[in-house]
């Protein structure tokens, strides 16, 4: 901590991954009493650790009175390491008593310290995504002088009919995702997202620092290592051109906050193949399939900014706005600033 806790009945360490359990059902009473769902599930915690790389021992902080789980805080990056995601909850009995201010004092003291694994010159940031409704949580960046950067939007369909057919162009093919196409579809994905604003653009042959110092026991949950691009046969869905990815609609069968809800998820279309209604399309084979399943309530996220204007596609399917997601950000170095913030030129 940066600086001393405002109560003594309050102690801190770094969480460890016997944690997970106790920090899930936090993260879960939080998100209970700002939104009415759930947050996490244990196992997708654990993805998240994995996948992340996030060293628990210098990224993250536990509060506890005696041996209760009451607020916990972390901080996620990659190389280049010129953007710091934060993540914080309080339980909700916990809060008004100082500790969202302390974690975000940690944070930022955190990044300090970390500010030469950023290539030289450059600007570093903290951003914290935080739901429209969470007034108190807006606050309490502001305080600290965050500022809204970007905005997302969710959208849901509740199916009470067979959707209409998807309309394919004259040479583009769909099939479902096959394990062997990750080779193309992977680099095709990656392609389409670079035009997405956020996106660091750096040489990644460039030099930058890495940690390798943080080993996860993937062997202690098998399960929440599994792709989550492959959890759900049948619901991914990939265009085609002869044998070139156009683009792809990747989906789940399951949510943590909604567990009778899909999810629509990843639709990307790489930018020659665009505004031709590939989006749409593959959009319309999913709800379809969706609906074959008996899924008939459908979420997915997006962009609310978006320079290719994606939500757009969702409410011609027939989805709507439910809830937006602010982007707070926080300048720590001020510098050459990596992250592309607009519109990609043609």
């Amino acid at each position: 901590m940066s600086e001393p806790l405002l109560s003594e009945k309050f102690q801190t360490r770094p969480a460890t991954w016997n944690d997970v359990s106790d920090i899930v059902a936090l993260l879960n009473a939080s998100s209970q009493s700002t939104r009415g769902t759930n947050f996490t599930a244990v196992h997708w915690q654990k993805r998240h650790w994995y996948e992340s790389g996030i060293n628990l021992e210098t990224d993250s902080l536990l509060i506890l009175v005696g041996k209760t789980a009451v607020a916990y805080a972390e901080l996620t990056s990659e190389a280049p390491y010129v953007v710091y995601e934060m993540v914080g909850a309080v339980h909700p009995d916990y809060r008004q008593q100082g500790l969202g201010s302390q974690f975000v004092k940690w944070a930022e003291n955190r990044v300090q310290k970390t500010l030469d694994k950023a290539p030289e010159g450059t600007a570093v940031f903290i951003q914290n995504s935080i739901f429209d409704s969470n007034q108190p949580g807006r606050d309490l960046l502001a305080t600290h002088g965050f500022k809204i950067v970007r905005d997302f939007v969710y959208l849901q369909i509740h199916i009470d009919k067979k959707p209409p057919d998807p309309v394919w162009v004259d040479g583009i093919e769909e099939r479902p995702l096959q394990s062997t196409d990750w080779a193309k579809v992977g680099p095709a994905l990656g392609s389409a997202f670079e035009d997405h604003w956020g996106i660091v653009d750096f040489d990644e042959e460039e030099e930058v620092e890495t940690d390798d110092t943080n080993v996860n026991p993937r062997e202690s949950d098998p399960e929440a290592f599994n792709s989550a691009y492959f959890n759900s046969p049948g619901l991914c869905f990939v265009a085609w051109d002869g044998d070139e990815v156009v683009g792809s609609c990747l989906c789940n069968a399951t949510t943590v906050e909604f567990p009778k809800a899909g999810y629509l998820g990843s639709l990307s279309i790489r930018r020659p193949w665009r505004r031709r209604g590939i989006g749409l399309a593959l959009t319309l084979r999913a709800l379809n399939t969706f609906y074959k399943r008996g899924i008939t309530h459908v979420l997915t996220d997006t962009d609310g900014d978006s320079f290719t204007k994606a939500f757009r596609v969702y409410q011609k399917a027939g989805m709507e706005i439910f809830r937006r997601e602010l982007v707070y950000e926080k300048t720590i170095r001020l510098g050459h600033d990596l992250v592309k913030r607009n519109m990609p030129s043609a």
